[in-house]
């Protein structure tokens, strides 16, 4: 029986390309931007709550999904393992919300959430009523940078040169197409860019 040859012994562009899949993936970004955001308005622990919600919770999904075997890896490439794992993320999102707003948490961070809540109904549609495995890589990148641009500095736009790195990653690896990368950068720069800014 032949082994799946592990990508740390193959080409470094193979190596690049995991690692930019690694870092790029959507809790570890999430994570990172909520505490950016929640120290940048000085609430830093509405940013450890909103990393809580949006990173930590949906990898623990995730890690628990891998464990009882209906979840093949950490980055749910099949896309028949993305349905019920987006509606378990919708709940824990919207519950996070609920939480925000009865509790008086920053504007900013309400309208974070309310962004990646709709981002993610909006990769819901494409997932599960278009059956079509669009990036959900590509659009927290792209759907963030242009949150951290709003909310704090338009110097952040520079950060969407990483999407299309990231988007590259995932095509190389053979986990999406370019379509896939494309649409779901466009879907989640779109969707969390209006919604930020209606509510902020």
């Amino acid at each position: 029986m032949t082994e799946t040859p592990d990508l740390s012994s193959k080409r470094p562009i193979d190596r690049a390309a995991r690692i930019l899949t690694e870092v790029g993936a959507p809790w570890v970004i999430n994570i990172a931007t909520s505490l950016v955001i929640g120290l940048a308005i000085g609430a830093p622990g509405w940013g450890i709550f909103v990393a809580v919600c949006t990173g930590v919770v949906p990898m623990s999904v995730i890690l628990f999904g891998m464990r009882k075997s209906t979840i093949g890896d950490h980055h749910v490439t099949k896309i028949s393992e993305r349905h019920a794992l987006i509606v378990v993320l919708l709940t824990v999102a919207l519950g996070g919300l609920i939480i925000q707003i009865l509790a008086h948490a920053p504007i900013e961070m309400i309208a974070f959430m309310s962004a990646g809540l709709i981002a993610l109904v909006v990769a819901a549609v494409i997932t599960s009523v278009f059956h079509w495995k669009v990036s959900i890589h590509t659009g927290v990148s792209a759907g963030v940078t242009v949150v951290l641009a709003l909310a704090l500095s338009p110097w952040w736009l520079v950060a969407l040169v990483f999407t299309p790195l990231i988007g590259w990653s995932r095509v190389h690896l053979g986990d999406h197409t370019k379509g896939q990368v494309i649409v779901g950068a466009i879907a989640g720069a779109v969707a969390t860019g209006i919604t930020y800014s209606l509510i902020a």
